[in-house]
This record gives C-alpha cells, sequence and structure tokens, in this order.
C-alpha cells in the first residue's frame, strides 16, 4: 500500500512548474520491454466516484509538418501514454486529459506553439491540484487535478513524442549536431555532459547510422569540460565521428594544453 501526496501551484506560467508533478511520482525515467517510459500511478479511472468530478477534456492539434511533439502539461509526468489510432486523419492528433476536482479547481489551458518542426503543447495560467492515492484509489482530493494523459497519433505516424523531456515513442530521427552542442552547453556537471554525448551517439546507433561531425565541433565540445580527464574522455568518444579529420591537429593545437596534446593526438591516432 502506498500513499502519494502532492501539492502543484502555477500562478504565471508553465516555466514555474517546470519541476512540479501532480502525482507524487519521481522522474526516474523507467522503461517496459518495449523500450518505452512505464506508465506511474495509474489511478483506476472507472471506480472514482462522482463526488471527485471526472471528466476528459480532449485538446486537438494537427501534426503534418512536424518531427517532434513536445508535451509539458504543468509538468504532469506520471499516467502518460502515446496513443496510434487509425480513425485519425494523418494529418491530425488529440491530447486527452483526465480531469479530477473538488471543493473548487483552477485548471489554466493547454495550448498548441509551433516552433520550426516542433510543436509544443504546454500548459499556462493557473493550475492547483492537492491529492492521495493508495492503491489505485484517490483518498483525498481538493482543487482540480489531472490524473491521466493521452496523446492520440494516427496509426503509423513518424513523430517523436517528448512528455517533460521524456523521449514516449520511438526514436525516428537522429540528434543534429547543432542541437547536441547547445544542449551540452546547457548541462551543467560533467556527468550531465556526458549523458548528452552519449544520447546523441545512441540517437544514430538506433537508426543505423553515423554522426558526423567537425573537428571544429569536437574542439567546442572537448572545451566544455575544465579537466584533462574529461577532455580525454568526450575526445575518445566522439574523434571517430569527424568527417574532417586533416584538421584535427590545429584543433588539438588550439583546444588542448601543451602537456596534454600528445596524448590527445595518440588517441586520435594522428
Amino acid at each position: 500500500m502506498s500513499v502519494l501526496f502532492k501539492i502543484c501551484v502555477s500562478l504565471m506560467s508553465l516555466a514555474l512548474l517546470a519541476g512540479c508533478d501532480s502525482g507524487g511520482g519521481s522522474k526516474d525515467g523507467n522503461n517496459n520491454a518495449n523500450g518505452k517510459p512505464s506508465v506511474k500511478n495509474r489511478i483506476n479511472w472507472s471506480s472514482i466516484p462522482s463526488k471527485y468530478n471526472p471528466s476528459i477534456e480532449d485538446v486537438e492539434f494537427r501534426v503534418d509538418g512536424y518531427e517532434k511533439i513536445n508535451v509539458n502539461v504543468f509538468g504532469f509526468d506520471d499516467d502518460v501514454e502515446v496513443v496510434y489510432s487509425k480513425d485519425l486523419p494523418a494529418d491530425s492528433g488529440f491530447l486527452r486529459i483526465y480531469r479530477v476536482w473538488a471543493k473548487q479547481a483552477s485548471w489554466g489551458s493547454v495550448n498548441d506553439r509551433p516552433n520550426g518542426t516542433t510543436l509544443d503543447l504546454i500548459g499556462s495560467g493557473s493550475y492547483s491540484c492537492s491529492i492521495a492515492t493508495s492503491n489505485r484509489e484517490i483518498v483525498q482530493l481538493e482543487g482540480g487535478c489531472y490524473v491521466r494523459i493521452q496523446v492520440f497519433m494516427p496509426a503509423g505516424a513518424e513523430i517523436e513524442v517528448y512528455n517533460v523531456n521524456k523521449l514516449m515513442t520511438k526514436r525516428f530521427f537522429a540528434i543534429k549536431t547543432d542541437v547536441m552542442l547547445e544542449q551540452l552547453d546547457r548541462a551543467s556537471r560533467d556527468e550531465d555532459k556526458f549523458a548528452v554525448i552519449e544520447t546523441y551517439l545512441a540517437s544514430y546507433r538506433g537508426l543505423k547510422k553515423k554522426p558526423e561531425m567537425q573537428a571544429v565541433q569536437l574542439g567546442d565540445v572537448v572545451s566544455e569540460f575544465p579537466f584533462s580527464e574529461g577532455k580525454f574522455k568526450a575526445l575518445r568518444l566522439l574523434h571517430a565521428t569527424v568527417v574532417d579529420r586533416e584538421n584535427l591537429s590545429k584543433m588539438i593545437e588550439d583546444r588542448f594544453s601543451y602537456f596534454d596534446r600528445a596524448e590527445a593526438r595518440r588517441i586520435v591516432g594522428i
């Protein structure tokens, strides 16, 4: 038996809620046997008492022209899944939100915002939820809470769907090098930076492709690490992806200290 309790409040926008989840689950990224994130904290929807006012809201969006859909509805990340439907037109999808409330509710709104080949589905406004559950049943509720979210996609859609930055579908597109560099710059700790690099490489392995980097881009990567050990590790991971290897020697001269250059040359084989 477990009891989960969480209060989340937004007064301005989604940006204030990046770390808040309304079901009490941890962001552990556990996957099921199919490699998809496991559903957490599923409430038995059919048994919710009428006093908790269960209702369903659908938010429609178009999918044509997009490679990626980002879902971040007030940081909710517990019971989220992607459902493929043969009944949906090839250019359409919708977000289905399962809601409960008691005493009063403040839902905010969910909006779609195009960003190039990415569609952001985000919550904004005011959202307040206090909920306790045990054995898949609600035992205490105040305010309005989302308890399940489904992303309905047309059958066969090759679009990556993320919920709170967690990949919910198969990967259909490799991470572009410039995107990886941006993510690397935003990461603060060395371990987070290496996680970015590993994800970048894995995105190509999963598609049986090979990433291509310029020597100067590899230089930008190694410069993210302040100590020799980190620089050498990044070099080992990425030097084979460099397509202009004739420029590796200059990159090493520019990015490595005098005492580290011999080892860097040995690693890349020049």
